[in-house]
């Protein structure tokens, strides 16, 4: 295995490159690689990954990342190893350039001899690249960056001195100029390329480059060259007795050409006496279309003698359709401006913003920052305290506060002034009509914007009046001013391009102000408008050519807030409700067929009209990621469809959407949604759909480690199935209850509700229901000290899920509780087939708390096999991976396994630390029987440090006993664990 982190990150496996995946695993590998050889914790990883604001699930994705790196990487993934505190990546110092190029920069400046040294040296250099960890981004690795630069320019540096020595002055003047010039401030690198060319005989030169250093360090730093870069210079003045002028530099400006300025006369007067006063920001705000850019760049313009060294513009694009330009992307522009090489531009923020700093340094410049989003955006972009420059800012809204900035507000155009921006554009038309030209602007809100876009409709339609445009403009229905979200003027301008659509592209913008989230596909568009795909396609295009809709990425599509507001006000009272109905059949249908893969039986599946539209799908992969990219959106449909009377769909989609939000730990979220799907049942006042809704409301409940309320709405279940005459349906309540009964420790009465709910599940012929259960019975048995009960019981679940194509969630549980018995039965070879198995369901399926359970198992097993170490990893893993799941109910299970394991690596206060914790964790979430799991354990550790366990062992006992265990299981369960009796795995 070969690594590169000076340049881009790369792994090559057999000479073949390995497709690391996005930004956060490159971030991942480059943080084992930076310090290979060493643990890297889990919080530094956390903090190169998402900085200063990691999210709540930050751990859980950190652990999936390595575990498909470790998958990625193959054999050679096994260097990558877990440790207590983190990760570590083992390699070979030959199989990192960085580590290479650190070794061989040793022995360099260790060598006794020139040439030995300056071949060592370029050894060295030659292993970069390019800028280490190219493309990633985040202030650690920019950290870890700028440090391995200044590495390889002391190399280089000291390399250049000793070929000096040696005399070999032309190869340091070929590899110096570049380097210089590129970097005119790194004083050592210029003196050695001075000497260089000097003794090369070529002194002019030599001068010429020491004057181009000093105008760089006075005008970027305003300091002089330090003494070594002064003495040389009078050693090259003595050999030739000539002095070269110092360059002048070039003025930057960048501002774009805007149109005359009206009517802001006392503004400017005062923008004026503000920058030329105390005041180094100021902010300019005001409505959409009130003429701030064009009024900054004027300013600026008037202030180009104040600020000669250069006037500069970005447009932030805070209020644009596409998203805000973010600063380290606006410093880049900026550099650029200043005529920075694109080599010299660091990749980082705090790089840039150093750099900008210095450029800004004694420079005079005035810079606007246009179309600004918030103060966040600013503030990095100021220059620093002793440059002598005046930002100017605009915003569509009031920013917050910026420390010394002045503000000032734009208001509308005086009549006249607007009349003369109409005037500007179609000259003595206006004058012909006055009357009329006042009407206009007055319809446009006086804004320049709005005026500007009339001005040039009327520009291309030369034979039409400014009557004509007036009364087109008070004919748009509903008023301008009813219809805008910032102004009746802006919104008029929309309406006229509105109206020059056809019937059925206006029918399409207008309808796609329905939609929730402004952000979709072609099927949600067409499934709106009713019509094919390709149609609603070729209707989207034209909306976006006109630019009334965005497209970010070919076939997605986003309507801008305000354009979605305006579009929405559109929609006659007589087709939203059609309107609505088709949008929420299609993406019930489509979370439906979504669903299918995971748990949706046909039978459950929502009866929509047979012409409901439909997003294809490629696959399983494709399905998943479309359900978590639409989650927003379907959330928001489940939300308007309970507010909007749609109760129906609010109850389906509550279902539809279950499922996936069980897998993904969004339980907070479906909470929600079902108790509107509760309360949209009764609207309805279908027993059916009520009993339905209540039903998985318990599941959601059971996950929020709510079981009481589980039970409650489980029972109001039976009631309702029972009244609405579905007796077919008790059974799978009965099992729901048994599962409950289970996870709280109640185990003789969730065998009981298992023997109720399989004579309901068979008389009713719910196969997949009564295979549920018989698994889940099984589960109970093997907590009641019942192993062998259980191994057929679940053997039987096992096989039929297996011949019924059940879930896959289903079958990864029950053949991870299969594997459990056969570790209870002391078959640890087969047990570990069986998890694996599960594991790989698991991860496939995406389900991250199932994968962490059945990894901790996976541990167990590798300790009954006598390989504490890989069972310890497995379970530091599968901790990893639930501490930060939203439901609490997976950690105490994967908690007492790490901690049996501990306790026989002899790390006994660790393991007693883990059971405590457990012990906190099982008494919030009511899982009793993880509870005298942890008793037991604990007294395990105690005894095994030589303390005193007679308590623990009693607590232990009596909880074993309150779960439903005979006093002879409760014993054993409570006692130290014996030396598992291998038996061979085919029984």
């Amino acid at each position: 295995m070969e690594c590169y982190v000076l340049g881009q990150v790369e792994v090559i496996i057999d000479g073949a490159p390995v497709d690391l995946g996005g930004p956060r695993q490159q971030l991942i590998v480059a943080g084992l690689l930076f310090h290979a050889g060493r643990v890297v914790t889990v919080p530094d990883l956390v903090q190169l990954v998402w900085d200063e604001d990691p999210p709540a699930t930050a751990r859980n994705q950190l652990q999936n990342a390595v575990y498909r790196l470790r998958r990625l990487l193959g054999i050679a993934g096994a260097a990558l190893r877990t440790d207590p505190a983190g990760y570590r990546l083992t390699l070979a110092e030959d199989r990192l350039d960085l580590t290479r190029f650190q070794v061989t920069l040793q022995r360099a400046r260790a060598a006794t001899d020139h040439e030995t040294a300056a071949t060592l040296y370029r050894a060295a250099l030659d292993e970069w690249r390019d800028t280490p960890f190219a493309g990633l981004l985040g202030a650690t690795v920019a950290r870890w960056r700028d440090s391995l630069v200044e590495q390889r320019w002391a190399a280089t540096e000291e390399w250049a001195e000793i070929m000096l020595d040696l005399r070999r002055h032309r190869e340091v003047v070929e590899r110096l100029a570049p380097l210089v010039a590129g970097h005119p401030m790194r004083e050592r690198l210029a003196g050695a390329l001075m000497a260089a060319l000097h003794r090369e005989g070529r002194q002019a030169e030599s001068l010429q480059l020491y004057h181009r250093t000093v105008v760089a360090l006075r005008e970027e730093l305003g300091v002089d060259p330090g003494p070594h870069l002064r003495d040389l210079h009078l050693e090259v003045l003595r050999g030739t007795g000539q002095v070269t002028a110092a360059p002048e530099t070039a003025t930057a400006s960048a501002l774009p050409r805007v149109a005359p300025l009206r009517g802001r006369v006392e503004e400017t007067h005062r923008l004026l006496w503000a920058a030329r006063g105390a005041h180094r920001v100021i902010v300019v705000d005001g409505m959409a279309g009130v003429g701030k850019s064009a009024f900054a760049v004027s300013a600026a313009e008037a202030l180009r003698e104040d600020y000669p060294g250069a006037q500069l513009f970005v447009d932030l694009q805070g209020h644009s359709e596409g998203a805000p330009v973010a600063p380290v992307d606006a410093l880049g522009l900026l550099l650029a401006q200043l005529n920075e090489a694109p080599q010299r531009i660091p990749d980082d923020l705090p790089g840039r913003q150093v750099l900008w700093r210095r450029a800004l340094t004694g420079r005079r410049a005035v810079v606007v920052l246009d179309n600004v989003a918030g103060a966040e955006q600013v503030r990095p972009l100021l220059p620093p305290a002793n440059a002598v420059c005046v930002v100017l800012v605009t915003s569509r809204t009031r920013i917050g506060p910026v420390d010394g900035a002045f503000l000032l507000s734009l208001e509308p155009l005086p009549v006249g002034a607007a009349v003369s921006v109409l005037r500007d554009a179609i000259g003595d038309r206006v004058d012909a009509e006055p009357d009329a030209a006042a009407e206009v602007v007055e319809l446009c809100g006086r804004l320049p914007l709005a005026v500007r876009l009339i001005a040039h409709r009327l520009q291309h339609r030369p034979k039409w009046s400014v009557s004509a445009m007036a009364e087109r403009l008070r004919a748009a229905d509903p008023p301008p001013i009813a219809v805008s979200a910032e102004g009746h003027s802006v919104a008029a301008a929309f309406d006229v391009s509105y109206r020059q659509l056809s019937e059925l592209e206006q029918r399409c913008f207008r309808l796609l102000g329905l939609h929730p989230a402004g952000e979709f596909e072609v099927w949600p568009a067409a499934a709106l408008v009713e019509t094919a795909a390709p149609q609603a396609r070729e209707l989207l295009d034209r909306l976006v050519e006109v630019h009334l809709l965005q497209e970010d990425q070919p076939g997605h599509y986003r309507l801008h807030d305000l354009l979605r507001e305006f579009a929405g006000t559109l929609v006659t009272v007589a087709e939203r409700p059609a309107a609505m109905a088709r949008l929420l059949d299609y993406y019930l249908r489509t979370a439906a067929v979504v669903n299918s893969h995971m748990e949706l039986r046909p039978q459950d599946a929502p009866s929509l009209p047979p012409d409901a539209f439909t997003r294809p799908f490629a696959g399983a992969q494709e399905n998943l990621a479309w359900m978590r990219s639409a989650w927003p959106a379907l959330v928001a449909l489940a939300d308007e469809a309970h507010g909007g009377g749609a109760h129906w769909h609010a109850v389906m989609l509550h279902r539809i959407l279950w499922r996936f939000a069980n897998i993904e730990s969004r339980s907070e979220v479906t909470d929600r949604l079902g108790r509107q799907a509760i309360a949209s049942a009764r609207v309805l006042g279908d027993d059916g759909l009520i009993a339905q809704a209540y039903k998985w409301h318990a599941g959601t409940m059971l996950r929020l480690c709510r079981p009481a309320d589980s039970i409650e709405y489980l029972r109001e279940a039976a009631t309702y199935y029972a009244a609405a005459g579905m007796p077919g349906q008790l059974g799978a309540v009965e099992v729901n209850l048994g599962v409950v009964c289970r996870v709280t420790g109640r185990l003789e009465e969730s065998l009981a509700h298992h023997r109720t709910g399989h004579r309901l599940c068979r008389e009713a012929g719910d196969v997949s229901s009564l295979l549920r259960g018989i698994a889940d019975r099984g589960s109970a048995l093997l907590r009641l000290g019942r192993p062998e009960q259980a191994r057929v019981a679940l053997r039987e679940a096992v096989i039929g899920m297996h011949q019924q194509s059940a879930t896959a969630s289903a079958e990864a549980w029950a053949a991870s509780e299969f594997g459990r018995v056969h570790l209870a039965l002391g078959h640890p070879r087969l047990a570990l087939l069986l998890l694996r198995r599960a594991l790989r369901i698991n991860t496939e399926a995406n389900n991250p708390a199932g994968a962490a359970e059945t990894l901790g198992s996976i541990g167990r097993a590798h300790a009954a096999l006598g390989d504490l170490d890989e069972a310890l990893r497995c379970q530091l893993d599968a901790c990893e991976q639930v501490r930060h799941l939203p439901d609490p109910h997976f950690e105490p299970l994967v908690r007492n396994d790490l901690g049996a394991t501990l306790t026989l690596l002899g790390r006994t206060d660790e393991a007693i630390a883990v059971y405590e914790r457990v012990l906190l964790l099982a008494a919030q979430t009511g899982q009793r029987y993880e509870q005298a799991r942890a008793h037991a354990g604990r007294a395990d550790a105690l005894r095994r440090a030589g303390r005193d366990d007679t308590g623990e062992r009693a607590a232990a006992r009596a909880l074993f006993r309150w779960c439903g265990l005979s006093e002879e299981a409760a014993a054993r369960a409570s006692e130290p664990p014996q030396q598992p009796v291998l038996l061979d795995d085919r029984h």
